[in-house]
């Protein structure tokens, strides 16, 4: 069984109608826990994706150089300068002070062949802000439910001695029902910052004391790094998700409806077109002699 809890409350209804609404769903992956809990929210607008990688240098000495390089090179310099390093593993040398002075006064210098390396991917992190403005008290109730229960989700339990882990959450983007090919997908994740303003525009409150507006802010982040395939698989191209919204069925049907609708005001302009020449003929005989 699953508890469900929705902002705004006609996100039900929109959510599971033909066209669909486009919203986020907010899947708690509880450890050893009979039951799961989903969120689902409006998709905040301005919703922002932080894909990076790091790059780092080497520089690679000798064993950097090509082989027009190095015969273009003096080797009676270069044997002097190695003379006077002390080269490292890779073959990049630290100059003694007496080669030092002699490179100078000779002008030259070991090319170091700096490289640029690959170092990882970064951890992604997603923002999320949503503004929760009830208009009922019944609504309130609603909000307060969801905003404790990603508080909640962000903090370990106790046991014993140890600390056991929160839940992680499974983010996805939806439309209607479906997965919305169009946005992005996100890893499994961590909920790692919440910041809650309550009234942030007004200083209303509820009958029960409930206040009337909280603001959530959420920062989530994903489990593991990414590589290209958990993102799009081992193929090499992008396929149009157009197909996946059944979009290629929906245009299909708009123009079998188009179709049908101008068939009805043919035949329906025919029709009028045998009356108008049926009529004009009766009056016509009417006047006949």
């Amino acid at each position: 069984m699953t508890k469900l809890y929705v902002y705004p409350e006609n996100l039900r209804e929109k959510a599971d109608s033909f066209k669909g609404f486009p919203h986020v769903s907010f899947e708690m992956i509880q450890r050893a826990m009979p039951e799961a809990t989903k969120v689902h929210l409006y998709v905040p607008q301005g919703f922002s994706v932080p894909d990076g990688a790091s790059y780092g240098t080497i520089d690679l000495g000798q064993m950097g150089a090509t082989q027009q390089e190095l015969s273009e090179t003096n080797m009676d310099d270069l044997a002097n300068l190695k003379a006077g390093a002390a080269l490292d593993a890779v073959g990049a040398g630290t100059l003694t002070p007496a080669a030092q002075k002699a490179a100078i006064k000779k002008g030259i210098a070991l090319n170091p062949n700096t490289a640029v390396q690959f170092d990882t991917v970064a951890l992604r992190t997603f923002e999320f802000t949503f503004k929760m403005v009830s208009e009922s008290a019944k609504e309130a109730q609603q909000i307060f439910l969801i905003e404790n229960l990603f508080r909640k989700a962000l903090y370990p339990t106790r046991q014993g001695a140890l600390l056991k882990y929160p839940p992680t959450f499974k983010i996805e983007f939806l439309h209607g029902d479906q997965v919305n090919a169009f946005m992005p997908r996100i890893m499994e994740s961590y909920l790692i910052n919440m910041t809650t303003t309550f009234n942030s525009s007004s200083n209303m409150y509820h009958a029960d004391g409930s206040p009337s507006e909280v603001d959530i802010s959420l920062s989530f982040q994903e489990t593991e790094l990414i590589t290209r395939e958990k993102l799009y698989g081992t193929g090499t191209g992008i396929s149009s998700p157009g197909s996946e919204f059944g979009l290629n069925s929906i245009e299909g049907e708009i123009q079998s409806r188009v179709g049908a609708l101008e068939t009805e005001i043919k035949g329906r302009a025919n029709e009028a077109r045998s009356g108008f020449s049926s009529a004009i003929n009766n009056v016509a005989s009417r006047f006949k002699i």
